[in-house]
Formats: structure tokens, C-alpha cells, sequence
């Protein structure tokens, strides 16, 4: 039953997730990439300032590696500035994938409001690609 259970709560992440599509880092036109076809994160607060993160992206074929090479977890301080509060941690990656998928948990505080800064990899035919993202916010229950 927990499987079950585990397996509709990462398809509910997936369909409520913030998903990006390969783009130009100045406005809203879609660039073609020939690694990523899309990447992004879902965040959902679980309770007792638990916020779940899931991270995702699917490459153009078959990458030899793909997924999330850093990451940190930023928390909105009373100024509305946002603050480095794990310093930046490496990810996590497949092989041999077309898509990637993991998630971690932000053991937080009731109130606080979290989101995450990472950047995504795409490795094919020996060459790298890159992809800084910046998730929504989630305030923590």
C-alpha cells in the first residue's frame, strides 16, 4: 500500500510540477537544445515544515548522464531577501537515461517560506550542457 501510495504522490509532483523548457536566458523564446527537452522542480509542503522537492528533467535521446549537478535550499528571511541556508550540494544523476527524477526533503519550520536553486546536466557524445534553475516558492506547514 505504501508503494502505491508513493508512486501517485510522484505522479501528482510531476503533474503540479514547474517545468521549464530549454530557453534563452533573456525572455520567453524557446531555444532548440540539443540535450535537454525539459527540466524543473515540483515543491509541496508535507507538514511539521517538511517541504518536499522533486527535481526533474529529460534530455533530447539517451544521455550518458542527466539529472541535477548542485543544489541549495534558500529560505525567505523577514525581509523578503533570500538566504543560502545549506550551502551548495551536489545532486543527483543518472546513466544511460532519457529522464531523471529525485527528489530530497527540506526539514524546515511552520511559516517559513523555501524554494531551491539548482543546476541541471545533460552529457551526451562526451559534451556537457548546463541549465541554472531557479524553483517557486513553497511556505512550509
Amino acid at each position: 500500500m505504501k508503494k502505491h501510495i508513493s508512486v501517485l504522490l510522484a505522479i501528482v509532483f510531476m503533474l503540479c510540477s514547474t517545468v521549464a523548457f530549454a530557453a534563452t536566458g533573456e525572455g520567453d523564446s524557446i531555444q532548440a537544445s540539443n540535450y535537454f527537452t525539459s527540466y524543473g522542480t515540483a515543491l509541496a509542503a508535507i507538514g511539521n515544515g517538511q517541504v518536499e522537492v522533486t527535481f526533474t528533467c529529460s534530455a533530447v535521446g539517451t544521455a550518458s548522464e542527466l539529472g541535477v549537478a548542485t543544489y541549495e535550499i534558500q529560505q525567505k528571511d523577514s525581509s523578503g531577501h533570500w538566504e543560502d541556508i545549506s550551502g551548495l550540494l551536489t545532486g543527483e544523476t543518472g546513466y544511460n537515461c532519457t529522464s531523471y527524477t529525485f527528489g530530497i526533503l527540506i526539514l524546515g519550520n511552520p511559516g517559513d517560506v523555501y524554494r531551491v536553486k539548482c543546476t541541471f546536466m545533460c552529457t551526451k557524445n562526451g559534451s556537457t550542457e548546463h541549465k541554472s534553475y531557479t524553483s517557486g516558492s513553497k511556505r512550509a506547514r
